[in-house]
């Protein structure tokens, strides 16, 4: 099997930031990268990318970039968020160098080891500027924001059990889900412990007690848990976001991504190239294509919420007044103690 076909076929202290705007505020100017990086980029002709993102998605992402860059080949290697750091600090330690750009839900890495990665400055990537939300260091840069959602089966879940029984996020607690709700693993991302830190603070331990109640089951990701939802195994899972249940909604499932009331919490997609990326050119290339408005239109059409201005008449979700920023870096004890509380081995 040739490279590219092996790649693509293998292919989460405090914890709420708040970010209260939705496309208000001035739309600043793209800038493109020089002449001299794209024909350097296209010398280098390969570009690989390490990410926590569905295949479909990259494979729709490969497209539009190798459509406005001919003659760069892009690659990718998908995994959870923590396989997939796990993976590249190994290399690291090996001295394998193989990833030029590393795109995943969780931020982790990019904070805790900043110095395995290129300071994002406006000199490196031109549209840095145009950002919105901060990074918490240099080193990396925040995509696009995901909200979490509920993704239910529309065949087992009326209009009205949603109105009556899931308004809100406190109604995960309702008995009217006891037996029917799928749990995305904790253990595969820092995102999910946090956001249930989020519940438990915005609902209290009550709601802890009456999710537990509830008997809820572990599932192994976001994308298989909506696939289970989609054949009648469960009747919602929690939390999810738009592109774990992409492909199965196209093929026509009865599924439907829901965001009850209450915070909105999500995850920041961080986007960083590593300090030895072989391509580092076309690493250099496609990062500010990512955080441009061409890749935004397509962030928007994927219904997450791009981190600079949309093109002028794309219908885009605005991104929520009572948004929380997922927190990547909490500690081993407190995964633990969340985890412990709702009867979870770590």
């Amino acid at each position: 099997m040739k490279t590219a076909a092996l790649l693509r076929a293998v292919l989460v202290a405090s914890i709420v930031t708040v970010f209260p705007f939705g496309y208000a505020l001035p739309a600043a100017a793209q800038a493109e990268i020089s002449a001299e990086v794209v024909a350097a980029a296209k010398a280098e002709g390969k570009l690989t990318i390490y990410t926590s993102a569905i295949d479909a998605e990259m494979q729709e992402i490969a497209a539009q970039f190798e459509k406005v860059y001919p003659g760069i080949k892009m690659e990718w290697l998908r995994f959870p968020s923590t396989t997939l750091f796990t993976r590249f600090v190994g290399e690291q330690n090996a001295k394998i160098y193989t990833a030029d750009v590393l795109f995943s839900g969780s931020t982790q890495l990019y904070q805790q080891q900043p110095e395995l990665f290129r300071a994002l400055t406006p000199e490196l990537v031109p549209n840095v500027k145009a950002l919105r939300v901060p990074a918490k260091n240099g080193n990396y840069a925040v995509a696009e924001i995901v909200p979490h959602a509920v993704s239910y089966n529309s065949s087992l879940v009326s209009k009205a059990d949603i109105a009556n029984h899931l308004k809100s996020w406190a109604g995960l607690a309702d008995p009217r889900w006891k037996g029917k709700i799928a749990l995305v693993d904790p253990k595969i991302s820092t995102n999910v412990v946090s956001w249930l830190i989020n519940m438990r603070e915005t609902y209290g331990d009550a709601w802890v007690k009456g999710v537990i109640a509830n008997q809820f089951k572990v599932v192994g990701t976001g994308t298989s848990g909506a696939q289970q939802v989609a054949a009648g195994a469960f009747q919602i899972v929690v939390p999810t976001v738009q592109s774990h249940s992409a492909d199965v909604r196209a093929q026509g499932a009865p599924l439907v991504v829901y965001t009850p009331e209450g915070p909105s919490h999500g995850l920041e997609q961080g986007i960083a190239i590593p300090d030895k990326a072989p391509h580092p050119n076309a690493a250099r290339l496609y990062v500010n294509w990512k955080l441009g408005r061409d890749s935004a239109a397509l962030i928007c059409k994927n219904l997450s919420v791009p981190n600079v201005e949309p093109p002028a008449g794309t219908q885009c979700p605005a991104l929520s007044p009572q948004h929380v920023g997922s927190n990547d870096t909490l500690s081993a004890e407190q995964q633990r103690e969340i985890m412990a509380q709702f009867g979870l081995k770590p």
